[in-house]
């Protein structure tokens, strides 16, 4: 019954000596008749369902084809079926031939991929959508202090043991594909490490997300920052107290009766001005220092603008007097802002003492504030100076970059005012950015959290 044609043929050959052997044996011919006719119907029950069967494998098999061949014909240009059996066994075995190729392909390149990963110098580790190990490089293995056998399987919280890092791995599966997020911990295995980690999602099957977080050790970069910071705060340390005795002598000095000729005046007088230069120097360095140590504790409360603002220009009167120039303030008594009086204090003195340096005789300098959307307000120092060219905005808050040497060294600056207002807005949880235009002026502005809530949210980004 496996083969319905044969099975059909041979129950006819069957009907047909029946009716042959009836008629040398003279039947009547109704009975010969009735007999054939009941041998071949009972042929076609036999075969009907077999053959039925038959035909729907062939369609099965034909739209299982069809569908195969459709990943390799849209590159060969081929949208043609083979009628022909054997022309079906070529286009069969020809698609067989091309999906081998087209795997041996895709594992070369996870091959690849995986190298590249397990070689890789930073610590790579991927979860799923519950927060389970799918894979781990030798480094992740190496910082976290886990075998890579060990790691599989194994929950975030058990693999981490870190809140902190936790959390971010569980916020990753929140995030857009093209966003990340960055932390940097301190994990205390043998010896304490400290890590610079980027999260980020990515997707999986089922449209669910998965979590892989990169692990980049920076124990040594912030240990030789640390080494920095101390060097800076012990020299300047060291140099204050006979700065000190020698800015005095050369006052005493400058007072004395006894120079008589001008030129020993001039002398005293120079070395005056520079013994304080350097002072000023080694005060800005042992600011920013401690600034970047995290030293500075912060006192924020909310405060009048306004106020603060009326302070600094009252501060130097004398000097913008001296440039004939004019200082306005356009900041309502409304206008208030979440921060440390004295540090914000201490950024207004830098930004408006570089004002009336760089500001020519006649000029003015503006304050302005503008509140945001965002819960925010910005604070605008403009002044109508020289300006900055583009091609120095870049780098205008590094150390000791100056844009003209030789007037800042005149004037007595020590390169380190922007850089230190750039320190302190940060750490108050603000942004700070530079507009300028050369020979028609220069904006600062000075975007600052007006309530704790704010500046909470703005340290948690």
């Amino acid at each position: 019954m496996g083969n319905p044609p044969l099975t059909l043929v041979g129950w006819m050959i069957a009907a047909i000596a029946v009716v042959g052997g009836g008629l040398i044996w003279e039947w009547p011919l109704w009975s010969i008749g009735l007999i054939g006719m009941g041998l071949i119907s009972v042929a076609y029950v036999m075969t009907r369902n077999v053959w039925k069967q038959t035909c729907e494998n062939e369609g099965r098999i034909r739209a299982a084809f069809h569908q195969l061949q459709q990943v390799t014909e849209k590159q060969e240009g081929r949208s043609s079926l083979p009628s022909e059996p054997e022309a079906l066994g070529i286009e069969l075995q020809h698609t067989v031939t091309q999906i081998k190729i087209r795997m041996a392909n895709l594992e070369e390149e996870r091959a690849k991929i995986v190298a590249i990963v397990e070689n890789l110098v930073e610590g790579v580790v991927a979860f799923d959508p519950k927060g389970q190990v799918l894979f781990s490089n030798p480094s992740a293995c190496r910082i976290l202090g886990f075998d890579e056998q060990q790691l599989q399987g194994r929950s975030v919280w058990e693999v981490l043991r870190n809140k902190e890092l936790a959390e971010l791995v569980e916020r990753c599966q929140e995030l857009a594909l093209d966003e990340t997020q960055r932390v940097e911990i301190e994990i205390h295995v043998s010896p304490p490490m400290t890590l610079e980690v980027y999260g980020l999602p990515f997707p999986l099957a089922n449209q669910d997300k998965g979590s892989v977080i990169v692990l980049h050790d920076v124990t040594q970069l912030r240990r030789l920052e640390q080494v920095r910071a101390e060097f800076i705060d012990n020299v300047s340390h060291e140099l204050r107290t006979p700065l000190t005795v020698i800015v005095g002598y050369l006052e005493t000095l400058s007072d004395e009766p006894s120079l008589e000729t001008p030129n020993n005046r001039k002398f005293v007088h120079i070395a005056h001005q520079h013994a304080e230069r350097l002072s000023r120097l080694v005060d800005d360095l042992r600011s920013l220092s401690e600034i970047e140590s995290g030293k500075v504790i912060l006192r924020c409360e909310t405060i009048s603008l306004r106020e603060v603002v009326e302070e600094v220009c009252e501060m130097f009167q004398s000097q913008l007097s001296k440039k004939s120039l004019q200082i306005f303030s356009d900041v309502e008594q409304m206008h208030k802002a979440w921060v440390d009086r004295d540090r914000i204090i201490q950024i207004l003195v830098n930004l408006v003492d570089n004002a009336i340096k760089y500001s020519p005789k006649g000029g003015t300098i503006l304050f302005q504030a503008v509140p945001q959307e965002e819960q925010c307000i910005v604070l605008q120092v403009r002044d109508t100076g020289q300006g900055i060219p583009s091609t120095d905005l870049p780098r205008i808050t590094e150390r000791f970059y100056r844009v003209d040497r030789a007037r800042s060294r005149a004037e007595g600056g020590t390169g380190l005012g922007l850089s230190i207002v750039k320190h302190l807005v940060h750490l108050l949880r603000g942004q700070f950015r530079i507009q300028s235009d050369v020979g028609k002026g220069t904006t600062v502005e000075l975007t600052l959290p007006i309530s704790s809530h704010v500046a909470t949210e703005e340290e948690k980004r």
